[in-house]
């Protein structure tokens, strides 16, 4: 966050929250009381929200009418720009808005542009996340990573800031991605009244707290049976190290080709892969069995409890052993 950003003054930040007919309604409306709840903090007006459509008209979802204060010119205006969650529809959503796509990737560099959860289909779509750290559902990982092959996906993340680009994962991760946005706009601490006040944290952790085993598949699986066939390997042998010669052989594929189509088919790296579904298993022995936490470390491939420790609490947010104590 930057002195610049996070500014006090009477002036309101304009928030723009872009609508059209794909977008999660809840998606919308955690945006706008997020943004109208800051503005009840202390009687200050910080911020001032526009919503805008592709031709300036009211957008008729299939669920309500939603009423818009402009067109995409819009845009140009505000100190940031939101784009809720489109539920699995980030494709249609694509093809429908070609406009938003232009605009977004003309707008000044000093504009914020949150995406939340597949809302990053329309950002993506702009050219804008292009060599940029970004994340989405990790439901939707795979999908969106072969449709946007040079974004740096990290469907693990359950938030991501790269330049002006801030991305969320879950459709309720969009209350991190705000109130994040609200940051480097009004400052850490009046952020942190505000969660406060919606009685959330600031920010609640990796998306591997909450995705299931063999999380990069995508919405439809990939269809890829030799990218299967050394996911089923390296879930069965999860106590070895990762030999990429050997899984390579496997499947009668080159390491470098196996590493392209294993990324290309569920959105992760092979180490990626190996590491969730590893600690996937240590959640189900920390569960339900009896094994001492190095006992457990040591059946998915740890031999260094302390190692174990490290990047089971960096992935689940706790150590193993508040895991267990938590969850049996």
């Amino acid at each position: 966050m930057t002195a610049s950003r996070a500014s006090h003054t009477a002036t309101p930040h304009r928030i723009c929250i872009y609508l059209c007919r794909h977008h999660s309604l809840a998606s919308v409306f955690v945006a706008l009381d997020i943004f109208r709840m800051a503005n009840q903090l202390d009687g200050v007006r910080r911020f001032e929200i526009l919503r805008a459509s592709h031709d300036g008209k009211p957008v008729r979802h299939a669920d309500a009418r939603l009423d818009v204060d402009g067109g995409l010119e819009l845009l140009q205006t505000c100190d940031a720009v939101v784009i809720p969650s489109l539920w699995a529809q980030g494709p249609q959503a694509v093809a429908e808005n070609p406009g938003l796509a232009d605009a977004l990737a003309a707008l000044p560099r000093r504009v914020l542009v949150a995406a939340l959860c597949s809302g990053a289909y329309l950002l993506a779509a702009s050219g804008r996340l292009n060599g940029r750290v970004a994340t989405t559902h990790w439901f939707l990982a795979g999908h969106f990573q072969s449709q946007f092959p040079q974004v740096a996906l990290q469907p693990g993340e359950n938030l991501t800031h790269d330049g002006n680009l801030v991305c969320s994962g879950g459709s309720l991760a969009g209350i991190d991605a705000c109130l994040y946005v609200s940051q480097l706009l009004i400052g850490r601490e009046r952020t942190r009244e505000l969660a406060r006040l919606l009685v959330t944290d600031l920010q609640r952790g990796p998306q591997t707290l909450f995705a299931p085993a063999g999380w990069g598949q995508g919405p439809h699986g990939h269809g890829d049976r030799e990218v299967a066939a050394v996911q089923a390997h390296v879930a069965a042998h999860l106590d070895q190290p990762l030999r990429l010669e050997q899984l390579a052989a496997l499947v009668h594929l080159t390491v470098r080709t196996l590493q392209r189509r294993f990324l290309a088919a569920t959105g992760t790296t092979l180490g990626q892969y190996q590491q969730a579904q590893r600690i996937e298993r240590a959640k189900d022995l920390l569960e339900g069995s009896a094994d001492p936490v190095q006992a457990v470390a040591a059946r998915v491939g740890y031999q260094d409890r302390a190692a174990f420790a490290r990047v089971f609490k960096k992935v689940t947010g706790v150590a193993p052993a508040a895991w267990r104590q938590r969850h049996r």
